[in-house]
């Protein structure tokens, strides 16, 4: 029986291989996938071997980094680790199942099979996407050249990492479902394992505050490293992260004598999570079961540019604001976007996020923030505060337009729909587009004000008064929403454009040649955004510079160059809104998808 499991899965992965290859043939999947291989090209496997010839660090830096590397990687891993499991024993599913495709349920449930040889497969079949990710992850972030040590071991420390995470998560929900068959106190059970994962949690919180009060305290300059040495030689710091700490070693060595030393005892945690996978007596059939049909309405909710809510009853929403019953139509096109985003931003994943965000923010600022205060805010955190929201701001312009589309993209099956409403082409495409454009209007907004306040907080520069502070931040945050509506045009465009090679790059996976598709779309989405804002910022400048010989006030000068901005971001905006419209009015989804 297991010649014939694994043989099953080996043809699987050669049908899959020829079926990538096979539809090359399409130019749309050969030009996506030429982009990618371009890109692993010049910006990975060049960076590799360009890493070779540097010259390689001395054996104090070496120790050094590895410090970092090593306190930073087990911190992230012990969070992500810690908050998955916890939400596994809060949000229990009702029928606790393993990741079996549709075919898969059809052919091997009924069979003559065995629940344990079920399991064997499911975990060993697992095991080829765990190594191809252990590869990528291992070629991409590439530390051979600043760590020492070997690729190889790297990606087998990757490879162990990555399936003790898998094992445990499989184990937990299978315990779940066992204990909820089983166990009358099934509550009690959960409560249990959750106080003793906050109780952790604590431990963890108490046992580093103590290195970490110390670092902070201490005169003199003092590096991040000598903070990575504290952790390390802290005795309650490494017994409470010892779990993590053998799983990572592995990954972690420097050398292979290291690799050797701490090989056997990660093997063995592996082992004893795949001896407690496989040994569960949980009846999964049904919880995969469903877990297949959710799969496979999420794929094609997906396909079709539709958001799927699987399991849950759908409540009435109250509107965003009150819709008047004669008004703008564009209004209500915003009413009806902001309606469909509110699921997506107060759903459990979302407010998941936002807390994790909110945990590692107090937990990660705390000593930047006491550092800051004790130097008299001359760290530098202002300026780190800069750019990191100069990076908010660019992946809002950028990558925002190509997540958030509650706009036409979204209303694609129903466009057939809305050619019959009796609007204008720009008038339809202008109220598509309204929501998604507050949604990152009010991002922008967020990083702009953040960044003003970080801006010369210690009032050094004598112009900067609060007037002209407050004036520059009101110019900004004027251009922010006509920069943003601009910037979605850009993707609805494509979309009407190409509708056929726009429903492929929403298709969920899909291999190299699907990853280039979407690194097209943002390399256009990239090229638009420098040919929208060059021109303005140019024109912005000159008038700025121009203005202070007549005007001689910043604010003025400032309101003035922003105008001048405006006008042009405008009559991009008015041309773009007016092709796309008249693109939208000879749309025909049904002859121009295939």
């Amino acid at each position: 029986m297991a010649g014939a499991l694994l043989y099953l899965r080996l043809t699987s992965l050669r049908n899959l291989v020829v079926h990538r290859l096979g539809r090359l043939r399409q130019p749309k999947y050969l030009l996506g996938a030429a982009f990618a291989v371009a890109y692993f090209y010049y910006f990975v496997f060049r960076r590799i071997s360009a890493a070779r010839n540097v010259v390689s660090l001395s054996g104090q830096d070496t120790r050094t980094a590895g410090m970092l590397a090593a306190g930073a990687i087990c911190a992230l891993l012990c969070l992500i680790a810690v908050l998955r499991v916890a939400y596994a024993w809060i949000w229990p599913p009702e029928k606790p199942g393993l990741a079996f495709s549709e075919p898969e349920i059809a052919f091997l449930f009924p069979a003559p099979i065995t629940r344990k040889a079920l399991i064997h497969y499911r975990l060993l079949s697992a095991q080829f996407g765990i190594l191809f990710s252990a590869i990528v992850i291992t070629v991409v972030f590439n530390r051979s050249g600043f760590l020492g040590g070997h690729r190889a071991l790297h990606a087998v420390g990757w490879w162990i990492v990555l399936s003790t995470i898998d094992l445990h998560l499989n184990g937990t929900n299978l315990t779940l479902g066992r204990l909820r068959e089983t166990s009358s106190h099934f509550l009690l059970w959960r409560v249990a394992v959750v106080t003793a994962i906050v109780l952790y949690a604590v431990a963890v919180y108490l046992s580093v505050a103590g290195p970490v009060e110390g670092y902070m305290s201490g005169r003199g300059a003092r590096g991040l490293d000598q903070l990575s040495a504290l952790l390390n030689e802290s005795t309650a710091v490494y017994w409470i992260t010892l779990p993590f700490r053998i799983v990572l070693g592995p990954y972690l060595a420097t050398g292979y004598r290291d690799f050797a030393v701490a090989i056997g005892p990660a093997l063995l945690v592996l082992a004893l999570h795949y001896y407690w996978v496989s040994g569960s007596q949980t009846r999964f059939e049904e919880g995969s079961i469903v877990i297949a049909a959710r799969r496979a309405a999420l794929k094609g909710a997906a396909q079709r540019g539709e958001s799927l809510k699987l399991g849950r009853k759908p409540k009435a929403l109250p509107g965003p604001f009150p819709l008047p019953p004669r008004g703008l139509p564009e209004l209500a096109f915003l009413w009806k976007n902001l309606l469909s985003l509110r699921s997506s931003l107060f759903s459990r994943r979302a407010l998941g996020i936002v807390l994790g965000v909110g945990i590692w923010a107090y937990f990660g600022l705390k000593p930047l923030m006491l550092a800051h205060r004790m130097s008299g805010g001359n760290d530098g955190l202002g300026f780190l505060v800069l750019i990191f929201c100069g990076i908010i701001a660019a992946y809002t312009l950028i990558l925002g337009p190509q997540i958030a589309r509650q706009d036409l993209r979204n209303d694609l099956p129903n466009a057939d729909l809305l050619k019959t409403y009796p609007m204008q082409g720009w008038r339809l495409a202008l109220g598509e587009l309204l929501a998604p454009t507050a949604i990152l209007t009010v991002v922008l907004w967020v990083a702009i004000l953040a960044a003003a306040a970080a801006f010369d907080s210690e009032g050094n520069l004598a112009w900067l008064t609060s007037s002209v502070r407050a004036t520059l931040v009101a110019c900004v945050a004027l251009a922010a929403p006509i920069v943003c509506m601009i910037q979605l045009i850009v993707p609805n465009t494509v979309m009407v454009l190409l509708p056929a090679w726009y429903q492929a790059s929403r298709t969920r996976g899909g291999g190299v040649e699907m990853f280039g598709q979407r690194l097209m779309f943002g390399i256009v989405q990239l090229l638009f955004a420098l040919l929208v804002i060059v021109p303005a910022a140019g024109a912005a400048a000159l008038v700025f510079v121009a203005s202070t010989y007549y005007v001689h006030n910043v604010g003025a000068d400032a309101v003035i160059a922003t105008g001048s901005a405006l006008l042009i971001f405008a009559g991009e905006a008015a041309v773009g809104l007016w092709f796309l419209g008249e693109r939208f009015e000879r749309f025909d989804l049904s002859s121009e998808s295939r």
